[in-house]
C-alpha cells in the first residue's frame, strides 16, 4: 500500500498553531495559580505577624495595668495616688518587666504619639524620684514604640467616684473625686488607620505589697495610718 505523503510528513502549521496556544493559556494559567499561592502566603504570613504581635502588646499592656501601685506623692498635703487617667492617656506606677530594665518601680506613660503624621501608641518611663511630686519625670523620659500606624486610642475606667457611689464607666480618673483610690477595671481600645481594631482590653488593677499607703483592699483606696 503506498502512504500518503502529506499524511506522513507531520503536524501542519495549523496544528503547531494550536498546540503552542493551549501550552501558552495552561502556563498562564499555572502562573497565576502561583502567584495567587504567593499572595496568600504572604497575606497570611502578614496575619500572623499582626495576630502575634498584637498578642505580645496586649500581654504587656495587662501585666502592667494589672500591678498598678496605689503609690503616694511624698507631699506634706494631702497624699494622693500617682494615677492619672485620661480618654486619651494614662499615667501609672507600677514594677516593669525585667527583660526591659532594672527592676523596682516606674512611672509608666502610655499616649497616642504622631511621627511624621503616623501614629503611635508609645510608652514612657521613669524612675521616679524620692522626692517626686508628680509625673514632671516623663516628660524627657524614654519612649517605647508599642504599636504603629495607631488612627485612635480610648481609654474609660470603671469605679465610683466616692466611696458609697455606683461604680461605672468614666473617661476620666484621678481628679479631686477619685484622687484617693484606684478604679476596679482600665478599659483600652486602640483603632489603625487601616480600619483594624482591637478587641477590648479589660484589666482589673491587682494590688501590690509595694503600695506606699495603708491598703484597705474591701474599700480599693488608701485608709489612714
Amino acid at each position: 500500500m503506498k502512504l500518503d505523503k502529506h499524511k506522513s510528513a507531520g503536524f501542519t502549521l495549523l496544528e503547531l498553531l494550536i498546540a503552542m496556544s493551549l501550552l501558552g493559556f495552561i502556563l498562564a494559567l499555572l502562573y497565576g495559580g502561583m502567584r495567587l499561592g504567593a499572595r496568600s502566603w504572604d497575606a497570611g504570613e502578614i496575619r500572623t505577624k499582626n495576630s502575634t504581635h498584637l498578642a505580645l502588646v496586649q500581654g504587656f499592656l495587662r501585666r502592667e495595668l494589672s500591678q498598678v501601685t496605689p503609690y503616694q506623692w511624698k507631699t506634706e498635703a494631702e497624699m494622693n495616688l500617682a494615677f492619672i487617667g485620661q480618654p486619651d492617656s494614662l499615667k501609672l506606677v507600677a514594677p516593669i518587666a525585667v527583660r526591659l530594665g532594672a527592676g523596682g518601680l516606674f512611672l509608666i506613660g502610655f499616649e497616642l504619639a504622631q511621627d511624621n503624621n503616623v501614629g503611635q501608641l508609645v510608652m514612657r518611663r521613669a524612675i521616679p524620684n524620692a522626692d517626686s511630686v508628680d509625673f514632671t519625670a516623663l516628660e524627657n523620659a524614654e519612649t517605647i514604640v508599642l504599636a504603629d500606624h495607631v488612627e485612635e486610642l480610648s481609654l474609660a475606667y470603671f469605679g465610683g467616684k466616692t466611696k458609697d457611689a455606683k461604680p461605672e464607666w468614666l473617661d476620666q480618673w484621678g481628679d479631686l473625686d477619685t484622687q484617693q483610690h484606684l478604679p476596679y477595671l482600665i478599659r483600652f481600645r486602640v483603632k489603625f488607620s487601616n480600619g483594624r481594631v482591637w478587641p477590648d482590653l479589660v484589666v482589673a488593677p491587682l494590688i501590690g505589697s509595694d503600695t506606699g499607703c495603708m491598703w484597705d483592699s474591701s474599700t480599693n483606696r488608701c485608709a489612714s495610718e
